[in-house]
């Protein structure tokens, strides 16, 4: 037992270690832990050695100033740590497989998401745009009620922004749902608009459910005129009509990148259609057209399966929900029979009938490139589901389909049949 010293109580005894002998902590481990503990104060590592800099990352904590870690720190191990501290479900692999791009992109969109200019200074906002634009590629916005102007996030992220989603609505409103929460209105439209004229990086741009008219559009439209960066244009799940696909079609022209355009559930009828029929002519960009659930009917269905008989660029195409009947399915069917670029058709839910789907089982004999097709709820008759579907899995397989037993068994060109086990 320890007697009391005449300046107070002595201090504690060295723990034992294994060999009962006090263990007394090296002079280096005491060093990485005053490095640590202090290094808000003193944020450097001098000239540690590799081992040491990364052990004492290991001790530092979770809430040092951001402006400080973020440019002393690359260390992938301690933004793993402290994003998970702060987030559930941080899904690396979207964040470009970077955890410290994952944690300023995240932090980002928090700071939009809950930027409320009663309570927040619009100059620490530009700040942190300012200081994290280096590590910022994608941004996804789920809620914006602040309705702030865009080009303040554009300015600060001019050279470096690749993706951008934005959805204007409210998160958990409950019993205070307010149909003004929802939505972006003209004047986003208009401060988008200003923002794509000067955007040079931006190649993906999602504006899905967000209560987007005609009017609305074309005033996004208006922004993209000479916009030459974005391949990838979302706008599904809004309330597009004839109007605003015509202003959306003239971006399809010759000078066009835009490959990727989903235009699924709006209000789209015939007119429209045929916009897209009419832009589809001259460009050499598109790979992928989406106009799922909306009502181009027949006139509008033929016309794009018309221009599509010699385009040689799209690769996919979903015109399924949009009150196509037979006629449209001749269209498909002559289509099969000359494009030699569409590797994916989707027409469900549409009112073909057994007839015309015998038709487009016969076009697709000849048809060597076109790798999936979905018929579901066509109305075809399931003979020809099948056939078609046996013909698509052996033109995938690369074998030749010169003839067709009547229950579907492919022959082979040795003469073999290749459905027998």
């Amino acid at each position: 037992m320890s007697t009391p010293s005449a300046g107070g109580t002595a201090p504690p005894a060295a723990p034992a270690g294994p060999t009962g002998i006090p263990y007394v902590t090296p002079l280096k481990d005491l060093c990485v832990r005053v490095v640590a503990n202090n290094f808000e104060q003193r944020a450097s590592f001098g000239h540690l050695p590799a081992l040491y800099v990364k052990r004492v990352i290991d001790l530092l904590s979770l809430d040092l100033p951001l402006e400080l870690v973020g440019t002393l720190i690359e260390d992938e191990t301690y933004w793993k740590r402290r994003s998970c501290a702060r987030w559930k479900n941080c899904q690396v692999a979207a964040h470009g497989g970077s955890w410290k791009q994952l944690y300023f992109e995240r932090n980002m969109e928090n700071a939009l998401e809950r930027y409320d200019p009663a309570t927040t200074e619009l100059n620490s906002l530009q700040r942190l745009f300012a200081f994290s634009k280096r590590f910022v590629r994608s941004i996804n916005i789920t809620q914006l009620p602040s309705h702030i102007d865009l080009q303040i996030l554009f300015d600060a992220t001019a050279s470096c922004l690749a993706s951008l989603s934005l959805t204007y609505g409210m998160h958990n409103v409950g019993m205070d749902y307010d149909r003004s929460l929802f939505g972006m209105k003209l004047s986003d439209c208009r401060a988008l608009a200003k923002s794509l004229e000067r955007s040079e990086t931006l190649t993906y741009l999602n504006l899905s459910g967000n209560l987007l008219d005609d009017e609305k559009v074309r005033m996004v439209a208006s922004g993209m005129v000479d916009n030459l960066s974005i391949t990838h244009l979302d706008l599904s799940h809004n309330k597009i009509a004839d109007r605003g696909v015509r202003a959306l079609a003239k971006l399809l022209d010759s000078r066009s990148v835009i490959a990727f355009l989903d235009l699924c559930d709006n209000q789209i009828h015939t007119e429209g259609g045929r916009a897209l029929a009419r832009a589809m002519r001259g460009n050499y960009s598109l790979l992928h057209l989406n106009v799922r659930l909306n009502r181009i009917g027949d006139e509008g269905g033929r016309a794009i399966c018309d221009v599509l008989r010699t385009n040689t660029s799209l690769q996919r195409l979903n015109l399924s929900s949009n009150e196509l009947s037979s006629l449209t399915a001749l269209s498909l069917a002559a289509l099969m029979q000359t494009n030699t670029a569409l590797l994916d058709l989707d027409v469900t839910c549409n009112t073909f009938g057994p007839e015309a789907g015998k038709q487009m089982r016969e076009a697709l004999e000849d048809n060597r490139t076109l790798r999936c097709i979905d018929l579901r709820m066509c109305n075809i008759g399931a003979d020809n589901e099948v056939a078609i579907t046996e013909l698509i899995k052996a033109h995938a397989a690369n074998v030749d389909h010169t003839s067709m037993g009547h229950a579907g068994i492919l022959i082979s060109k040795k003469g073999k049949e290749s459905g027998d086990h």
